[in-house]
């Protein structure tokens, strides 16, 4: 009968388990030389295949290794804690579903009071649920790029793994939950050294496609003629630094009418950089201006103003001037590409589509406009309005245009803005509008809950903004946070007491 503890004897084993599970990776790591040295007359294609297959089994025994090598979470008999002396208990087993596939990790769970803790799992960092945070990952990457069913089917055909929808979608609202403290976590940081020197901000908004039942909610009573909406409008926000480019009217007058009589010796325009984008269909707008407001509400704004670029939507100039009213040097500048299009409107109404009359029509307005000549444009408009040869919707469609200009005048300063090289379109957030928003949005068939649509415009605005590293890690790290360790405050070194 041998004299040995059962200390030891659990030592003993552990050290028997470490040394099998080595035994198994050299093993595997032999099996693939000797497969690759084989297989001569194999096509390379699928000896690659062959080898990602062996490498991914051999993962998974690597993982089990590095699992094995911690002694079953064993920190002795008792454990210090900030909330008093916990005691080990029993062995339990957790789920861990990684790339390389599931394995089970057998752990000690430790008692304080009521309260049940793997020492382990604080330690490792080890999800709440099976999830790896690699996987997690994975999933998150591919799901803001395709299809939730798409990101089935890849990891399926490619890791061997089956993850079902609703498990890859709810991976995506979980991942999610720490976007506003991530950003929360950046605002005392500006950045040291803006790339360029002005800062501007723009929005618009971009219509999400809603399953049934959230948009019999958008708009609950209809009138008389009203059709029932289908999509929800996420606002889509835009920050970014610029250099200044200053431009003559009839240079970006004949750009915008004419462009392929554009010249290579005209400005180049100045790229965006820096640039943050955000998208929400949750969300209030003045919600969505908001959080960039709390990102450059301590910048200096004096050699060079804030600049607010705005798509034309009144009630969108009205929330920015209302968010960002406590800077005072700013300046509110309406997209020129909208009001191109009230332009073209006019002109195609005067002389018909695609006739080089409306196109030179609309240069000499637009140029007008370009100089600073808003209200000359405007009195013309009214005394074509005032004449008694026009149909009714003809003066209706005047009085839109009309009402459109006089809404935003102040905002039409472009002979100002040019002048001191402003930028006068929202092409970034355009731009923004298409790849955050569309691209992922409006995939064939694609209709959205307004928690699911959130969720993943969260994770485009993150991926977009090109937060994604800095944002996982520190999700990642606020998942350790929320064992129970941590959240009584333990500071333990966990390494240093494991038993021996």
């Amino acid at each position: 009968m041998s004299d040995l503890s059962v200390s030891e004897v659990v030592e003993a084993e552990m050290l028997s388990d470490v040394a099998s599970v080595v035994s198994a990776c050299r093993e595997k790591f032999d099996q693939i030389l000797s497969g690759v040295l084989q297989d001569k007359e194999q096509e390379a294609h699928r000896v690659e295949a062959s080898i990602f297959k062996c490498l991914m089994e051999l993962g998974l025994l690597l993982l089990r290794l590095f699992f094995t090598n911690h002694n079953l979470g064993d920190y002795g008999l008792t454990l210090e804690t900030a909330k008093g002396t916990a005691e080990r208990g029993r062995l339990s087993d957790k789920s861990y579903y990684s790339i390389f596939g599931k394995l089970k990790v057998k752990r000690y769970l430790y008692h304080l009071g009521e309260a049940s803790f793997s020492p382990l799992d604080s330690m490792l960092n080890l999800p709440i649920r099976c999830y790896s945070h690699f996987l997690s990952e994975w999933v998150n990457w591919l799901n803001i790029q395709k299809a939730y069913g798409d990101t089935v089917a890849f990891l399926k055909k490619f890791l061997g793994l089956s993850l079902s929808v609703s498990a890859v979608e709810t991976i995506s609202q979980e991942s999610a939950l720490q976007y506003e403290a991530y950003y929360e976590g950046k605002k005392p940081l500006p950045h040291p050294d803006p790339v360029g020197e002005m800062t501007v901000v723009s929005f618009d908004g971009k219509g999400v496609p809603m399953i049934k039942k959230e948009a019999a909610k958008i708009q609950a009573k209809l009138g008389k003629g009203e059709k029932r909406q289908k999509t929800k409008e996420a606002l889509v926000g835009a920050k970014y630094t610029i250099n200044a480019t200053p431009r003559s009217p009839e240079e970006v007058a004949q750009n915008l009418v004419f462009p392929e009589r554009k010249s290579p010796e005209q400005h180049k325009e100045e790229k965006a950089q820096d640039i943050r984008e955000i998208a929400s269909v949750e969300k209030p707008n003045r919600e969505v201006m908001e959080e960039l407001y709390e990102e450059i509400k301590d910048e200096a704004f004096e050699a060079h103003p804030l600049l607010g670029l705005i798509a034309g939507a009144k009630s969108l100039l009205n929330a920015l001037e209302d968010v960002f009213h406590s800077i005072e040097n700013k300046v509110i500048i309406l997209d020129i590409i909208h009001v191109l299009e009230y332009i073209w409107v006019i002109a195609q109404l005067k002389y018909g589509e695609g006739s080089e009359v409306a196109s030179h029509y609309v240069y000499e307005k637009l140029l007008l406009i370009l100089k600073g000549n808003v209200s000359e444009y405007l009195h013309e408009l009214r005394d074509e309005r005032k004449e008694g040869s026009q149909k009714a919707s003809q003066k209706e469609t005047f009085s839109k245009v009309i009402t459109y200009f006089e809404n935003h005048q102040l905002s039409m300063k472009y002979a100002e803005y040019l002048a001191n090289g402003y930028p006068i379109a929202t092409g970034v957030v355009e731009s923004a509008c298409s790849h955050v928003v569309k691209a992922r949005m409006e995939l064939s068939g694609a209709r959205w809950g307004i928690k699911g649509a959130e969720t993943i415009l969260r994770l485009r605005s993150i991926a977009k903004s090109r937060d994604w590293d800095a944002y996982w890690n520190f999700y990642t790290t606020q998942s350790r946070n929320k064992h129970f360790l941590q959240q009584e405050g333990n500071s333990l070194n966990l390494q240093t007491n494991m038993a021996a």
